[in-house]
């Protein structure tokens, strides 16, 4: 007799499906974002939940994975915006209003408390059952959305420096990104190392590109960081910087042109920093016309260096001379040697290469030398 009435209790507890959604939906009407959702859609979750606890009950055991119901509901609810907090409270909450009506039927038609207990600690277990699976669903759909989103970033920004977006995709895709459609920014192309790895650079980098109101937009291409930035962006630990031009949205090609070549010539002058045309200035041209800083390097260095440690010091009496504005007085000062000892060394140089430094084409291209030299 006593497992026929429990056996009862559940049929009753199956039978009340619009009893149960309707203090599901008073305690759901707690949580705002639930509030856009239909009530049919809530309505059919409810049941798919008091069918799952029905089966469990009949079982007498808790249910494996398998015997859930599938994510489709989760994810459903995910895309309407409902938080993962959210729907593990929606889901007990149910499951709470379930267990509870059970107790009462189970009282009403005598079932014996151990039964009673077992029933309800089953219901207390396919709780626990439901979080698992929302978490665990939940954890894939918030996987796949991010891998969807980094797919769609990068296709936009690539067409982007490229200049290969069409002008009316332009502007649907500029408003899906928060950006200007007729603002000017500057391209950007980067790259380094963290221990957060190149995403954790690309977040960093974007954020600090951002302007009030008008977000960067940075992907990853290619293991490098590469977009848009509405103003020069604070350096980065670990990252080196090239940036371009500002430019309306539809040149950015021309924009990450001088990006990446400034980029070329700060990887190698510096291992972090962020630097545009007018930091590197002529120093751009040195690291990307390697056949001309190879020519100068023969006409200027090679010669000192075949005279070993004093080719070595001669470089550095030059260096220290450009860098002091051709100044006897300050460069001596700065090497801390007399200005006779200076001048001879600069006569050195004149009579090992033929150059006078008198002569403003051969500052430039003994500057230029010693440039690429030091890229070597």
């Amino acid at each position: 007799m006593t497992r026929e009435a429990f056996d009862l209790a559940v049929r009753r507890l199956a039978g009340d499906g619009d009893l149960l959604l309707e203090r599901t939906l008073v305690l759901l009407g707690e949580l705002a974002s639930y509030a856009p959702i239909p009530s049919a859609a809530l309505a059919e979750s409810a049941r798919r939940n008091l069918d799952t606890a029905v089966r469990a009950l009949r079982s007498g055991r808790e249910l494996s994975p398998e015997e859930l119901p599938e994510s489709g509901i989760t994810r459903e609810r995910a895309r309407q915006g409902v938080p993962i907090e959210d729907m593990l409270w929606g889901y007990r909450a149910n499951i709470g209003v379930i267990q509870r009506r059970f107790i009462e039927i189970a009282f009403a038609e005598g079932v014996a408390p151990e039964l009673m207990l077992d029933g309800s600690r089953l219901l207390w277990s396919l709780g626990d059952a439901f979080t698992h699976q929302v978490m665990r669903w939940y954890q894939e759909w918030t996987v796949e959305q991010a891998l969807r989103d980094s797919h769609l970033r990068e296709e936009f920004v690539r067409e982007l420096l490229t200049g290969t977006i069409g002008q009316a995709d332009l502007g649907r895709r500029c408003a899906a990104y928060g950006l200007d459609e007729f603002g000017r920014y500057a391209a950007v192309r980067a790259r380094g190392e963290s221990r957060g790895g190149v995403e954790e650079l690309r977040r960093l980098l974007e954020r600090r590109g951002s302007a009030p109101g008008r977000p960067a937009l940075i992907a990853v291409l290619g293991g490098e960081c590469a977009g848009v930035v509405a103003r020069r962006p604070a350096p980065v630990p670990g990252l080196v910087v090239g940036v371009g031009a500002r430019l309306p949205l539809a040149r950015q090609a021309e924009s990450f042109h001088t990006a990446g070549n400034v980029l070329e010539a700060a990887t190698r002058l510096h291992t972090e920093g962020v630097f545009a045309l007018e930091d590197l200035s002529w120093r751009v041209a040195a690291a990307n016309a390697p056949e001309v800083g190879a020519y100068l390097v023969e006409r200027y260095l090679t010669p000192l260096r075949e005279h070993g440690e004093f080719g070595r010091q001669l470089e550095v009496t030059l260096r220290a001379y450009l860098d002091n504005g051709q100044n006897i007085a300050r460069t001596a000062a700065a090497l801390v040697v007399h200005v006779n000892t200076l001048r001879h060394r600069l006569n050195r140089f004149t009579e090992l290469t033929g150059a006078s430094l008198a002569s403003t084409e051969v500052i430039v291209e003994l500057a230029w030398a010693l440039e690429f030299g030091a890229l070597d």
